[in-house]
């Protein structure tokens, strides 16, 4: 049932405010109001009436499903695609001939099955690579927290977290998954894992405050405040109890989960190309069909044998094994990526990639390594440059490559001073163990060459880990820790902003006190600092150095910890340290050592890529949930912006908050304005985005015509994922929800593994059209039969079931095998193509594979066809007018010493009349003077029938006229005395007691000559379609050829693709198959072709290999003349 207006007018309204940022106002309000709002206390939660007000309010805590189409109507949909359509009527219509043909000829019933056969192959994969939405929603479902606990009626409790209603108290712990959006109204410590809905890699501190930012304003916006914690994140650590504020559908997981589910798929490139090119193919096949259809009524044609002519001409025109072809080719560059960890779930999406004009890729794990790694160590009031190695070797080859800043000096007091500190004050520790479970001994295999400390495993969190991987090259960490083991220690808060511990130095040496934290705090608790052995009084220059090394590493996107130290001199370790209420030791003149500066380094190979991608044109943008000075560093560092580009205004980095600003602007016309301005720019960075926003960034770069291709691993990717012209979702750090919405998973999470997608994307479809320029070029020696046949009334020199077995046999193999070319030189060099003006098949690759090799191959099958015919008697000059009546009437004439008028020619009921002359059947007697078919040898066009109707043959002379042909009907007759080029010596001769086989050719020779009868003529027909058939496979060899490549010489590309060579002798080997196996004859309508009817074909294969070969070679001597702008395709 239609919707309504106002319906409609909802939906929309709910769709676009889907779009909208997160607007939650509750995490601002007081605690108060609140309370009153949702009817509950802090202490008491909410009362079970109140439970039940509530959930009548608010809905149970669940996801909505989306509407969902039953399977067997998704399925069904398969077929009513116009392609599909098409040939299920043509099927159709063949299997009504087949009822109605009286003699019941097996060919109408074959073809319809084999069209519904490929109808139901086509629609049973297409159906196979639906259905996204049910697979995301449930991905959703698989991260939906089962449990929680909450207070209601002042007693804690137990509840199914769908249950849960605004207004619940949540208790949240350590590992639980939060099970609703929470305001947090008391914590402990409490972190929370948002790399699933921001990327942000760094567990988040959870406060009851919502925190400031560097300007000192609150942070209002909810993905970015503090007191919130959000449905199916993870509770890193800690515990706190908060207030249910939004659930379900109304959390911020259930409106990107909604995104998800009402965002289209956006058909791929390749797809509209195929259906663009279905639709002018089918358009051009039915108006044919139609055409011939009616000049077959008006030249008297039975109509059913029109109605089966015009499903010839439609199967002619469609190239039924095309789908097929591309749907393969695309495979096999699927699994030849697979070696590339490139995993392709849609097909569609290799060429996709290929025509991509915009990467949106995630920063943290696609860009980077998602892994936290020391890059500059501040000591003896210098920056130095701090690469962590992987062993000890490769730290004693990273000392020594030339850059463009010093390195740190390991032998340096200062240096060896803060190794101490960020060793004692982490808690990180590996868990690398050796084949039967024990630790590894990591100080031992530090010498190893093969072995990366960076790649093992480790607790804590991923700052602590990237200090405890700088270190353990260095000075093995156990045995620094051994020395000096920890007695007291104050965990890191987000109040303090600093980690403390104390540790012993051994009998007659005081505790010593390190400390680790934001360096702003760490340095206002000292009063010395530590440079160059020396301890020294903090004073303003220092102060000012500090600064200066402070901004300089923070501006650079890193983040900087600091670290201090202080021997508790009187104080010994058995002293019962502790901070409650108050410290009872001394924290406020510690000696400042240095900063370590820290950052997610981009992944190796990464810069080279994004080099690639701007070489082949095609723009990269960052869009991350990272901070922008963070996600602008990484930019630079991988090449997405330079600062030539920002100092001349090409690039920019736009921040959240910007977008949500345009979203705010009522007039469409300025919003879009403000997205123009913005994307006209070379260089983007898009930096502390909501899942919304990506999704707004994609649907606008679409909106100006771009192929996008957007990565992700989150959940909150999803919907982008899905918008997407492409979605490549990472196979490690990606969550179940991105990998079903996106299209192509990188199983390495390496951006360089797109960009050798990219590559892979433009081959195929170079090689696409490669592909369907070979297989277009059979269909004019397909189509001409049947135009000529309607309007010539030649006989039929090709059947619609050989049509097929081109189609669907002898083309499919070497049509597959061009997609094993190897790519052209120029293949990263040149522009993504445009969508709308770089058609798969364009006027350039028709005019190619019709006007140009098609014409010439169905020159030669007519060629071919007449030579055959003509070698079993038919000369040329009698066909043209008697297609229409072949082999439907019997010759008479009167058996010697019998006055009964009998059927003249070979075989007797019962015998074998292909092979044998049967004694018992006609002959005429003739001289050397006289040659008894010298009387029809005009008899070629319609009327010229009337020289046997009218007896003016002698030999005819007793035979009563109604046992003659019908005078309205055409006639034709062997021409005897005719020799041919192509004729074969061992023929046999007929006469009353010799054997004569069919194949021979009739000549005049003196001897008596047996009039061929309506069996014969079939036969030899049969011979002439199945040499036409045989003449395509040979100049298709020449098309094959010279299809490798679309300038180059074929000397120049070479013979190294090896399964076109075997596609080659395939095609061969299947169609000598289908000619010399007496089974297939009998189903394909083929005969046992004498050897010498191969070669009629082979000049004019040598003729197209000729004739292209000089076409390039113009091309290139001429790039710019027109042979190359009219016929380079």
């Amino acid at each position: 049932m239609a919707r309504s207006k106002k319906d409609t007018s909802a939906e929309d309204e709910r769709k676009a405010n889907l779009r909208k940022d997160i607007d939650f106002v509750e995490h601002t309000w007081p605690a108060e109001k609140l309370y009153s709002h949702f009817g509950c206390t802090l202490e008491k939660g909410l009362s079970s009436e109140q439970v039940l007000i509530n959930r009548g309010k608010y809905g149970e805590n669940r996801l909505t499903p989306p509407a969902l189409t039953p399977w067997y109507i998704q399925f069904l949909l398969q077929f009513a695609n116009f392609f599909a359509a098409l040939l299920l009527a043509g099927g159709t219509l063949c299997f009504i001939g087949y009822g109605i043909d009286t003699e019941k000829d097996q060919t109408n019933l074959f073809l319809g099955i084999v069209l519904y056969a490929v109808v139901t192959i086509t629609a049973t994969f297409s159906y196979l690579q639906e259905a996204k939405s049910e697979k995301i929603m449930e991905g959703f479902k698989n991260m939906i927290p089962k449990k929680c606990k909450c207070i209601r009626d002042g007693k804690n409790t137990v509840v199914d977290a769908w249950e849960l209603v605004p207004g619940d108290v949540v208790d949240l712990l350590d590992g639980d998954q939060v099970p609703a959006d929470i305001r947090v109204m008391s914590a402990n410590e409490l972190k929370v894992d948002n790399s699933s809905l921001t990327g942000e890699s760094e567990p988040q501190d959870r406060s009851t405050d919502l925190a400031k930012d560097s300007q000192g304003n609150l942070v209002m916006q909810p993905l970015e405040a503090s007191n919130l914690c959000f449905y199916t994140t993870i509770i890193n650590s800690g515990s706190g109890r908060g207030i249910v504020i939004g659930s379900g559908d109304r959390t911020v997981m259930g409106q990107i989960a909604g995104l998800a589910t009402e965002t289209s798929n956006e058909a791929s490139p390749i797809n509209v190309e195929i259906s663009k090119f279905i639709q002018l193919i089918s358009a051009v096949a039915i108006t044919l069909g139609v055409v011939f259809f009616i000049i077959g009524l008006t030249n008297g044609t039975d109509i059913i044998q029109n109605v089966v002519f015009m499903i010839g001409i439609i199967v002619a025109n469609v190239p039924e094994g095309l789908l097929a072809t591309v749907t393969v080719s695309l495979a096999l560059t699927a699994k030849r990526m697979h070696t590339k960890n490139v995993l392709v779930k849609n097909l569609e999406a290799v060429e996709t990639l290929g025509s991509t004009t915009i990467i949106a890729s995630d920063k943290t794990g696609t860009l980077t390594q998602n892994r936290m790694t020391v890059m500059h160590v501040w000591v003896d009031n210098e920056t130095y440059l701090c690469p962590a190695g992987k062993n000890i070797p490769d730290l004693a080859v990273l000392s020594q490559t030339p850059a463009d800043e010093p390195y740190y000096d390991a032998s340096s007091p200062g240096f060896k001073r803060l190794l101490q500190v960020a060793t004692l004050c982490n808690n990180a520790e590996f868990l690398t163990k050796n084949d039967d479970g024990s630790y590894m001994d990591l100080k031992a295999e530090m010498n190893n060459p093969n072995f990366n400390i960076l790649k093992q495993a480790a607790t804590g969190d991923a700052s602590e880990q990237g200090l405890l991987k700088l270190v353990q090259p260095l000075n093995d960490a156990l045995e620094t820790r051994a020395a000096c083991p920890k007695i007291f220690e104050i965990k890191f808060n987000s109040t303090n902003k600093w980690q403390l511990s104390i540790h012993s130095q051994g009998a007659g040496r005081p505790p010593l006190l390190v400390l680790k934290g934001a360096p702003e705090r760490v340095l206002g608790m000292c009063k010395s600092y530590f440079a160059k052995g020396e301890v020294k009084e903090i004073n303003a220059s220092y102060n000012k150095t500090y600064t200066e090394a402070y901004e300089g590493l923070g501006g650079r996107g890193e983040r900087v910890l600091g670290f201090a130290y202080k021997e508790l001199t009187g104080m010994k370790d058995d002293f019962k340290f502790s901070n409650k209420p108050a410290p009872n030791f001394t924290m406020n003149d510690l000696t400042f050592v240095g900063l370590i500066s820290l950052i997610d380094p981009p992944r190796e190979g990464v810069p080279e890529a994004v080099i690639k991608c701007n070489r082949a044109r095609v723009k990269v943008y960052m869009v991350t949930g990272d901070h922008p000075i963070t996600a602008a560093a990484i930019a630079k560092q991988v090449n997405i912006i330079s600062q030539e580009n920002i100092d001349s205004g090409d690039a920019i980095v736009v921040k959240g908050d910007t977008i949500r600003e345009w979203t705010e602007i009522a007039d469409p016309v300025e919003q879009q304005k403000k997205w123009d301005a913005a994307l006209d720019h070379k260089q983007i960075v898009w930096a502390r985005v909501s899942p919304a926003h990506k999704l707004l960034i994609v649907e606008n770069c679409q909106r100006r015509g771009e192929i996008v291709a957007v990565t992700g691993d989150g959940v909150n990717d999803a919907p982008a994922l899905k918008k997407g012209d492409i979605g490549v979702a990472m196979g490690i750090a990606g969550k179940d929800v991105s990998k079903e919405a996106a299209d192509m998973i990188l199983m390495d999470d390496n951006f360089a593994s797109i960009v050798n997608g990219v590559e892979e994307g433009r081959l195929i479809f170079d090689n696409l059209k490669k592909s369907i320029a070979y297989t277009l070029s059979s269909n004019i020696p397909e189509i001409a039969p049947f135009l000529i046949y309607i309007t010539a009334k030649l006989p039929l020199p090709l059947s619609t079931v050989l049509i097929l077995c081109i189609d669907l046999g002898t083309d499919m193999v070497p049509a597959i095998s061009l997609a094993y070319e190897t790519k052209e030189a120029d293949i990263m060099d040149r522009p993504p193509r445009n969508a709308q003006t770089d058609r798969l098949v364009n006027f350039r690759l028709i005019s190619f594979a019709y006007l140009q090799i098609g014409m010439i191959q169905a020159l030669a099958g007519f060629f071919v066809y007449i030579i055959v015919l003509n070698d079993y008697g038919y000369a040329p000059n009698i066909l043209m007018g008697n297609g229409l009546e072949w082999f439907k009437h019997s010759v008479m004439c009167t058996i010697n010493g019998d006055g009964s008028p009998k059927e003249c020619g070979f075989g007797c009921e019962g015998e074998d009349w292909e092979r044998g002359y049967c004694e018992g059947g006609c002959q005429v007697p003739v001289t050397s003077e006289v040659d008894p078919f010298i009387e029809f040898t005009s008899a070629g066009f319609r009327g010229d029938g009337e020289y046997t109707c009218n007896r003016a043959c002698s030999n005819y002379a007793s035979i009563p006229s109604d046992k003659l042909t019908d005078a309205e009907k055409a006639r034709f007759d062997t021409l005897c005395a005719i020799d041919s080029t192509w004729g074969f010596a061992d023929r046999g001769f007929a006469d009353k007691e010799a054997i004569a086989p069919a194949g021979a050719m009739y000549f005049w020779n003196g001897q008596p000559q047996p009039l061929p009868n309506k069996n014969y003529q079939s036969s030899a027909l049969e011979y002439a379609q199945c040499a036409y058939f045989i003449s395509i496979i040979i100049v298709q060899w020449a098309d094959l050829l010279i299809c490798k490549t679309r300038k180059l010489s074929l000397f120049q590309q070479g013979l190294q693709n090896d399964f076109m060579n075997f596609g080659l002798l395939f095609e061969t080997v299947l169609g000598a198959t289908l000619v010399y196996t007496p089974a297939l004859n009998t189903v394909f309508g083929t005969r046992p072709l004498h050897i010498l009817h191969w070669f009629p074909a082979v000049p004019w294969s040598m003729f197209i290999f000729t004739y292209d070969e000089m076409r390039k070679a113009i091309m290139r001597q001429n790039p710019d003349g027109w042979l190359n702008s009219y016929t380079y395709w």
